[in-house]
């Protein structure tokens, strides 16, 4: 069973949110708040599968919440739920995994929750005799039990980010190192949305390649975690910067190396 928590300022409407979920037999409300600022404080500790995020907040609206909630704990699911379906585009830009209109009916719920744990499904099926081969040198490739798995990059961006975290997988990379990197001159806010987004989108072509490696924000920094995996820049330990990814030379690879 899931366990969710309920963002809303109104509590009638939260309570009723809550008989809604718990009714599907498929979600546990663990905790419900009014205020976004204690909402934030709160949920990093009782790490919810998912939350459902009224978008229209005193202080600070929902999507300010999910951007903060999603930088120290990343593993969190979003459903946004809101009375004006203008914010729809905006939420998904942040990669909420569903969207719900009030008042919100069983089968949307429902199938906001089948969402969640179909993704819950797939990390949880992870075994840890799975085995993985990273090359970096010359090319980009990954293998996977000894076939190799055709990465389709929705962007150059992604790219960079996975092998990024591939570089720095031992001690891991805080968000501001990885934007800095990524889009050195691009406005701090904007920055930060193009990593939260760039993110989701490594995620999902993780999960669509079914590639066991989850990504973890721990204590401000982002992790790979792996399974049994073996790494060629690992087997070279001299190797030339520059040989990576085909001699292309993006701007962070130099300070990149551990």
């Amino acid at each position: 069973m899931l366990k969710a928590v309920i963002v809303d300022d109104e509590k009638l409407v939260s309570d009723f949110l809550k008989i809604q979920l718990e009714q599907t037999g498929l979600a546990n409300v663990v905790d419900q708040f009014q205020k976004p600022t204690t909402a934030l404080c709160e949920i990093p500790n009782l790490k919810p599968d998912v939350v459902f995020l009224d978008i229209e907040l005193p202080g600070m609206n929902g999507i300010e919440l999910a951007t903060k909630l999603l930088n120290v704990y990343s593993e969190i699911e979003i459903v946004f739920v809101t009375a004006y379906n203008q914010y729809a585009i905006e939420a998904f830009k942040l990669n909420a995994i569903h969207y719900l209109l009030k008042p919100a009916d069983e089968e949307d719920i429902r199938t906001a929750l089948e969402r969640v744990m179909e993704k819950r499904k797939y990390y949880s099926s992870t075994v840890c005799d799975e085995q993985l081969r990273i090359e970096l040198l010359g090319h980009f490739k990954v293998f996977h039990n000894g076939i190799e798995v055709r990465l389709k990059w929705p962007t150059v961006k992604v790219e960079e980010l996975f092998a990024l975290m591939l570089m720095c997988r031992k001690n891991g990379i805080g968000k501001w190192q990885l934007t800095e990197k990524l889009w050195p001159n691009v406005d701090l806010k904007k920055a930060e949305q193009n990593l939260y987004t760039t993110i989701y989108r490594l995620k999902k072509v993780l999960i669509e390649n079914e590639i066991p490696i989850r990504i973890e924000n721990e204590k401000g920094k982002y992790f790979l975690n792996l399974p049994h995996y073996t790494i060629d820049i690992d087997e070279q330990p001299q190797f030339d910067i520059g040989t990576l990814f085909g001699n292309k030379q993006y701007h962070w690879l130099q300070n990149a190396k551990q």
